[in-house]
């Protein structure tokens, strides 16, 4: 049987003293006030109809059972519109790694809800969440899982939360801070001629630009005319946009750079300059370059009537950009993803372009790391080495080659 605790209230409003409490576990959930204890009763046993779950037994659930309701919980409120996909997924997330951990070598699914205590909370499961996460990472994986105990205390599989009573979970000692070594793939430069002879030109040239100078995504989106140096060959870096915000500085004081570029690239990017009409030093380099369609779209209750715009720059993305403006992080995003499934080849990302750029420049600089860190705009060696460090052993004994720069050829 569904249970909500009241109490009498110790700040009485007029004449209600009796508080139901139910903003731990709805959301939009407040502190409901009655004038009498009866009241406060049939506002609980009506929220209990309301609820998924409705099991008499409920105190002997293990936590794969409760694992099971809350599921059914938080999907109906996503068919409900009450919470975003999103949410849903990460409290999915969070609830299988938390039933995954063990209490004294018996996994917790398989362990009673009313069971669990403080101390076990405190002295293995925390622990055992450090190991392996930042404490951000730690302090999130907590918020979603004294949701999920809160859902078992209305369901009465116990009296208490135990991440609630007695005070928050203290999250003592140095969790891990992501200590392991990224490491990432080395793409082959044939996949990177796949992937981008299935593009458009316009985006040929773009991710070419990409993997020929291993520039940061939101560098890319704020280059502007006045940053190519045409007579040295290089590109010069001193700004970037940063997700939604306006352009701004770039990522680190290292990362304001020059970059050379090919005499492949210097001619395509030369056509683009002359196919643009010459812009001005101030113009962006790449950018939206058609103009919207006006589109009717559903609102999110289903009714017609909001107007968006939509471009074939990013199929399927709506939005009011106007022609000249600076391409998002999403049309990065679905231009490769296309790209990719085209060509037949595994999904890469844009930040991948990079690191393609970084695996060519370290198969020649395999002994001048730092040469290489300066290039990527690391602001320490050590970033390079943590992150590359297990291709720079394997390029060690390559001899450097006489070219400076990369050379992706374009495809149309």
């Amino acid at each position: 049987m569904l249970k909500i605790a009241f109490y009498k209230s110790r700040k009485r409003i007029g004449a209600k003293a009796y508080c139901v409490d139910t903003r731990s576990i709805l959301r939009g959930g407040q502190q409901k006030y009655f004038d009498t204890k009866e009241n406060a009763q049939r506002f609980i046993d009506r929220l209990s109809k309301e609820l998924v779950v409705d099991d008499t037994d409920a105190w002997s659930w293990d936590f794969e059972k409760l694992r099971d309701a809350y599921f059914t919980h938080l999907q109906k409120e996503l068919r409900d519109g009450e919470r975003t996909k999103s949410y849903v997924l990460e409290k999915e997330r969070h609830v299988n790694a938390f039933i995954a951990m063990q209490i004294n070598g018996e996994c917790l699914a398989k362990i009673s809800v009313s069971g669990l205590t403080r101390g076990q909370i405190e002295l293995q499961l925390m622990d055992q969440m450090k190991q392996d996460h930042a404490k951000k990472t730690v302090i999130n994986y907590v918020g979603s899982i004294k949701k999920f105990m809160s859902f078992g205390v209305i369901c009465g599989c116990r009296e208490t939360n135990p991440f609630v009573v007695g005070g928050s979970v203290q999250i003592k000692g140095d969790p891990a801070k992501a200590k392991r070594k990224t490491k990432v793939r080395r793409i082959q430069p044939d996949i990177i001629d796949q992937i981008i002879a299935e593009m458009t030109p316009d985006w040929q040239l773009i991710a070419s630009f990409a993997a020929s100078t291993g520039i940061r995504q939101g560098e890319l989106r704020a280059l502007t005319w006045g940053d190519i140096l045409w007579d040295q060959r290089r590109v010069n870096i001193d700004k970037a946009y940063k997700h939604k915000a306006p352009v701004g500085n770039t990522k680190t004081v290292a990362g304001e750079r020059q970059i050379p570029f090919s005499k492949s690239l210097k001619t395509i990017l030369m056509e683009h300059y002359i196919a643009s009409g010459r812009p001005q030093n101030d113009v962006l380099v790449f950018s939206i370059t058609e103009q919207p369609v006006v589109k009717a779209v559903r609102n999110q209750h289903g009714k017609y009537g909001t107007m968006s715009y939509q471009y074939r720059d990013a199929p399927g993305r709506p939005c009011a950009l106007k022609k000249g403006s600076a391409l998002t992080e999403t049309h990065f995003r679905k231009i490769i993803t296309r790209a990719c499934a085209d060509a037949g080849v595994e999904r890469i990302t844009w930040q991948e372009l990079r690191h393609f750029y970084a695996s060519m420049m370290l198969r020649k600089y395999s002994n001048d790391v730092w040469k290489v860190s300066k290039r990527l705009g690391h602001e320490q060696k050590s970033t390079t080495e943590n992150v590359y460090g297990h291709w720079i052993e394997l390029d060690k004994d390559r001899d450097e080659e006489e070219d400076d720069v990369i050379t992706i050829r374009r495809k149309g």
